[in-house]
């Protein structure tokens, strides 16, 4: 009788444990610094070569409505390699953060933006996809967490 009911117990309660035993197996892990520096290294890469398809795999949902598709982000690589040339020399690489997402941050001297360093981002959201990029002088660029 006991082992009946139990049985009948652990049937009812499959229904609220089974979706959340389902979402904990598929939910995607936290990406680790070390693994968001190669990325933002890889994107920053695959930016200025202008493989805009790979850049845009990598943008979350609302990124990749902003970015205005991979001619946007074709686009943006335009703009940018028109306003500041070519990265010269890279000053800094590092991962850091910024009202509590994580960024990869590049510095870099570069041809046509000479007055000082500038600070290429790309900010990551908590499943590793790009929510934001951001690029400006080093005395601009918001400070880190």
């Amino acid at each position: 009788m006991r082992r009946r009911l139990l049985r009948l117990m652990l049937i009812a309660a499959l229904p609220v444990a089974l979706p959340a035993l389902l979402a904990a197996q598929t939910a995607t892990p936290a990406k680790t610094d070390a693994e968001l520096l190669i990325l933002g290294r890889q994107m920053y890469d695959w930016y200025l070569a202008g493989e805009a398809d790979s850049v845009f795999a990598h943008l979350s949902a609302d990124a990749r409505q902003g970015a205005g598709g991979v001619n946007g982000v074709l686009q943006s690589v335009g703009n940018f390699l028109a306003r500041v040339g070519v990265e010269n020399e890279m000053v800094e690489e590092k991962m850091n953060r910024r009202r509590g997402l994580q960024q990869y941050w590049r510095e870099g001297h570069y041809s046509g933006f000479t007055e000082e360093p500038l600070v290429f981002r790309w900010v990551f959201d908590e499943h590793g996809d790009v929510v934001g990029i951001g690029t400006g002088p080093k005395s601009q660029t918001p400070a880190p967490d």
